[in-house]
């Protein structure tokens, strides 16, 4: 018996001192999920088990899927351990509802980022009494993935001494863009009256947190002029292949993206109805390829060109790759930066794409990439490659060398490392909540090395 509570009280100890992680996702299918907000994740994820103890994982998830995992959740954490290839202990919280009204939908929101419908769903006082209770007993560090977790977080009034917080995409900044966006109508203008609120709601979490990442210095930059401080800029990373696939003989685009994101359907379709027909008339033997989860629904996949190829998730990146000659990326919203295109270029393929789609990128324009935003010059652009393969060749190469530089996720995983060390046995108090932080002389050392570093 006393060795059953020796046990017990270790295990106790054991979740007390384990890292939490409070994230708005769903829980990822192996085959399926591997888009851009789950490879992020598993970057932080990577770096928080490395101390080999298991995390635990918050996850704010629809009200049927709580009940379809009850009394189930070894079974997820042991799917998630697998999918992570790290040890975690999952929780479901559910998030609430509500029947959206002109007012709670576009006039409640402009005042409080929390009553917004991609927030309000995660601050229900169910979820935030059970994120408080957890905050309460954990002593290690807090990872809050994204602005919806950090939202829940801000209502339970809690000052976690180790939290930290990705951002990730500056979220006032994205729907500023999504509501100015042609055409606009004046529920879009409504949106655009969201942004301060979300602008405070990312003040008051940074406020909170010993350091907020973004993926790029340009998020960092646009955050400290509106006086947020204590911003690490931690782009996005992906693994490198073993070789690099020689440059393809064929004349094949691709673009490759999880169509369940709104930008990503707009891309794709663009690139099939708009562009290739350009490509054609100078190129017409071109084949584009659009792969990931989804591509096969697009509207264009019915009755299209038989020159584009709709593949829905390929497992085998490599033999994708392979086939692609180049990748055309011509996104016009959205936040963050795009993985699709630093994967492109660690598989040494050239890259043309939209200026939003390289957004807060490192690649040289006409060197390591092309950037062109008109449908004509993302055409011309894809046409030049398909038909110098020395240009090809030498941009692919160019884009390789400074992916390997700034974006493998070894390299990115130890920087987060480094941050997170000092937070090991931290135990002073995190700052107050307040709308601004406090100035940089006024705090500890352990703060002081982290903004040095972001810098």
């Amino acid at each position: 018996m006393q060795h059953q509570t020796a046990r017990a009280a270790l295990r106790s100890a054991s979740a007390q001192t384990a890292p939490l992680v409070i994230t708005p996702t769903l829980p990822p299918v192996s085959g399926r999920d591997e888009q851009g907000v789950n490879r992020r994740l598993g970057l932080f994820l990577g770096a928080l088990g490395s101390g080999g103890a298991p995390i635990r994982i918050l996850r704010l998830v629809r009200d049927s899927l709580v009940r379809e995992w009850e009394g189930r959740l070894d079974e997820l954490s042991s799917r998630e351990s697998q999918y992570w290839g790290l040890a975690v202990d999952i929780r479901l919280i559910a998030r609430r509802s509500r029947a959206e009204t002109f007012l709670s939908h576009y006039v409640r929101g402009i005042t409080d980022a929390a009553q917004q419908p991609d927030f309000f769903p995660f601050g229900g006082p169910q979820a935030v009494q059970a994120i408080a209770a957890e905050l309460d007993r954990c002593a290690g560090i807090v990872f809050v993935h994204r602005l919806p977790a950090m939202a829940a977080v801000l209502q339970t009034r809690r000052r976690p001494a180790r939290l930290f917080f990705d951002l990730d995409d500056v979220e006032h900044r994205m729907r500023l863009r999504q509501a100015l966006q042609r055409p606009i109508w004046p529920g879009k203008l409504l949106y655009a009256a969201h942004a301060p609120a979300l602008l405070r709601a990312e003040q008051r979490g940074a406020a909170i947190s010993r350091a907020t990442f973004v993926c790029s210095d340009r998020d960092r930059a646009h955050l400290a002029r509106l006086g947020v401080r204590r911003v690490a800029s931690l782009p996005n990373a992906v693994r490198f292949p073993a070789t690099v696939p020689p440059l393809a003989d064929a004349p094949t685009i691709l673009y490759l993206g999880v169509m369940s994101y709104a930008p990503n359907i707009a891309a794709a379709e663009r690139l099939a109805r708009r562009i290739m027909p350009l490509v054609w008339q100078a190129a017409p033997r071109a084949r584009l390829l659009v792969a990931g989860d989804g591509s096969r629904e697009l509207p264009s996949a019915t009755g299209g060109d038989p020159r584009v190829e709709y593949l829905g998730y390929v497992p085998d990146l490599d033999a994708l790759y392979a086939r692609a000659r180049l990748v055309c990326c011509p996104i016009t919203n959205g936040g963050g930066t795009r993985i699709k295109l630093i994967e492109a270029a660690a598989y040494g393929r050239a890259m043309v794409a939209t200026r939003i789609g390289a957004e807060g990128l490192a690649f040289k324009n006409n060197a390591e990439i092309l950037l062109r935003d008109d449908d004509a010059g993302l055409a011309e652009a894809c046409v030049r490659l398909l038909a110098d393969d020395a240009a090809c060749a030498a941009i692919g190469r160019a884009a390789n060398a400074r992916a390997l530089a700034l974006y493998d996720s070894s390299h990115i995983q130890g920087k987060i490392r480094t941050i997170f060390a000092p937070m090991g046995t931290q135990t002073a108090p995190a700052p107050a909540l307040a709308r601004y932080p406090r100035p940089l002389a006024a705090r500890g050392a352990a703060e002081r090395n982290i903004i040095e570093l972001a810098r």
